[in-house]
């Protein structure tokens, strides 16, 4: 033991500098991404004044961007080069923050979301593609774990430390935070990284082509848009923890400390933290199908409690459990896509793997202001949202049970193969396919 101990930190030397620096820029990316949406509603409704359920649409706008906007900016990835394309996005990510803290109407602020947004979407992409292409061939998994887990803690850190600057500072200096925070992530960049390789335009401009006609065999893949669909729903449960969470336990739970609305946020990437290379462990045999579907009906387990009365306490348990389901599911998914993919396309279906997550997120914008107020005026107990919340990822295991056990996976995929319609190159961030067994990042 002690000696795969010692040659897991000996193979860390083999790394080279451009890997680290995006490595670690990226820690300081999540931190300021997540530092900034842990309490963006709470902003957006405290501070500027908007209605709540606007709030929490905008939210849930905001992620579908964000998620869904890497499918696109991968191209600019590669057209640009990483290097360029990453202090890009730091500096776009920079001007974005500072202005969605100091703006004071509603669409100005909603253009300066846009340009984190954007940034955002961008460095996803840059740091992937540049974890696979600076990982040694032999270590290709221990550099994506690196990776996966200094996003974690990024994603742990944040809530925590802007809820330190908002309870001392104000709420509206999250965004200030968040900006300096990205301006360490693009000195990082600027000193240390280097262009791992080449950007080859013509290669783009042919992935350009090759993208359309993939989106369309992609959605024309009936099953597959089922599986996205109750993908999403699962994803629409996450996204409630940056939506209506802060302004349940703000308003509904009475908690007024800025500091520990972010810790409680900050629990689901702590669990992660902690366990995955546990449940990684536990699960690492479970067939991919089922593994999902137990992944999704552990978090909905979560959610539900959440709604059994209103209490910190059970929200703290709710998260816990929807950081094991999560753990699970994550751990199985990328493999799941695979399989149910012709075997011809596989990493062309990789590279939509973001759109369930994006369209979960705009799905959380839809229902979570509405359900959040029926419950607490119409009903008078606002911690029966978390019943609904956790509905809809109940409705989405009934939906993924339907798939797994109706229409398994490989036979789904060779049932509906036709011609190759062209596939995104596997070396490029788009089409990469998570290792087995390793957890999915804080996005």
């Amino acid at each position: 033991m002690f000696e795969k101990l010692k040659n897991f930190f000996v193979s860390l030397t083999e790394f080279n500098r451009s890997f680290w620096s995006a490595n670690i820029s990226e820690l300081f990316e999540r931190v300021a991404f997540y530092g900034m949406t842990s309490f963006l509603v709470i902003y957006l409704t405290e501070v500027r004044g908007i209605d709540e359920s606007l709030a929490i649409s905008v939210n849930g706008n905001f992620g579908l961007f964000v998620y869904g906007l890497p499918v696109l900016s991968g191209f600019i990835a590669d057209w640009l080069g990483f290097r360029r394309a990453i202090m890009m996005a730091y500096g776009v990510l920079a001007v974005g923050y500072f202005l969605a803290g100091h703006l004071t109407t509603f669409w100005p602020i909603m253009g300066a979301l846009f340009l984190v947004a954007f940034g955002a979407s961008l460095i996803k992409p840059c740091i992937t593609g540049t974890v696979q292409k600076t990982s040694p061939a032999a270590l290709g998994a221990v550099g994506f774990s690196i990776y996966y887990m200094l996003v974690n803690i990024g994603g742990f850190l944040a809530p925590n430390t802007t809820g330190l600057v908002a309870e001392t500072y104000g709420v509206e200096n999250v965004f200030l935070a968040s900006t300096v925070a990205v301006l360490l992530a693009l000195v990082l960049i600027f000193f240390i990284f280097k262009e791992p390789e080449e950007a080859e335009v013509d290669k783009v401009a042919q992935s350009l082509g090759g993208f359309v006609r993939n989106f369309m065999t992609v959605i024309k893949n009936g099953r597959l848009m089922l599986l996205f669909l109750f993908v999403a729903g699962y994803w629409s449960m996450f996204f409630q923890f940056f939506g209506a969470l802060p302004l349940y336990l703000r308003t509904d739970l009475g908690i007024e400390s800025e500091r520990l609305i972010g810790l409680i946020i900050s629990l689901d990437a702590l669990t992660i933290v902690i366990f995955q290379v546990i449940v990684g462990y536990l699960v690492r045999n479970i067939e991919t199908g089922r593994a999902v579907l137990l992944g999704v009906i552990i978090s909905s387990v979560g959610i539900l409690a959440m709604g059994l009365h209103a209490a910190v306490w059970l929200v703290g348990i709710g998260i816990f459990f929807f950081a094991l389901g999560e753990m699970t599911y994550a751990a199985h998914f990328y493999k799941y896509l695979g399989d149910m993919a012709p075997k011809d396309q596989v990493g062309m279906y990789m590279g939509f793997a973001f759109l369930p997550i994006a369209i979960g997120s705009f799905v959380s914008g839809i229902i979570g202001g509405p359900v959040l107020e029926l419950a607490r005026e119409t009903l008078q107990q606002p911690q029966v949202a978390w019943f609904i919340f956790g509905g809809v990822g109940a409705v989405s295991a009934l939906g993924i049970a339907l798939l797994v056990y109706v229409f398994p996976p490989r036979e789904t995929a060779e049932e509906t193969a036709g011609p190759d319609t062209g596939s995104v190159d596997p070396e490029t961030p788009q089409a990469m396919e998570q290792p087995e067994g390793q957890e999915e990042d804080r996005f």
